[in-house]
């Protein structure tokens, strides 16, 4: 596999283990030093709070699909850059449904022969009632 491929390959089991609510599968995606932004204030750093961050939200969602959908690469050595869409369809805990329509702005560092994220830092363009009768925000 290209590096390409395999960054790919990177972001899709990322997703897979948000569908499956994997764990282990999930935290093995991230270097030791990473940060992860969802925005708002809620920035992350350390696999370890990243994680626990993650397992937290995951265990107020009785379903959610993470889809990605296009995105570009740009690799650099054992670094690379990229930007994903993807969309999430949730039912809450308490049986909210709703829909997120983002993009990850992502770094990624080889590590042992590994691409990781470095960091993943998302954006929103949507994120309300499966209707889409939300506020959607452009691009900037």
């Amino acid at each position: 596999m290209t590096d390409r491929d395999e960054i790919v390959e990177l972001v899709h089991r990322y997703s897979d283990a948000v569908c499956r609510k994997d764990r282990e599968q999930w935290a093995a995606c991230w270097s030791e030093d990473a940060w992860w932004d969802l925005g708002k204030g809620r920035l992350t750093r350390g696999r370890d709070g990243i994680v626990a961050f993650w397992q937290a939200a995951v265990d107020g969602l009785h379903v959610v699909v993470q889809l990605v959908h296009n995105g570009a690469v740009t690799i650099d050595g054992d670094a690379a850059s990229g930007r994903w869409y993807v969309s999430e369809h949730m039912e809450r805990g308490n049986g909210v449904k709703g829909i997120l329509l983002a993009w990850y702005d992502d770094t990624y560092v080889r590590v042992e022969g590994r691409w990781l994220f470095a960091s993943r830092s998302l954006g929103s363009l949507y994120h309300g009632p499966p209707d889409l009768s939300g506020a959607f925000t452009p691009l900037p």
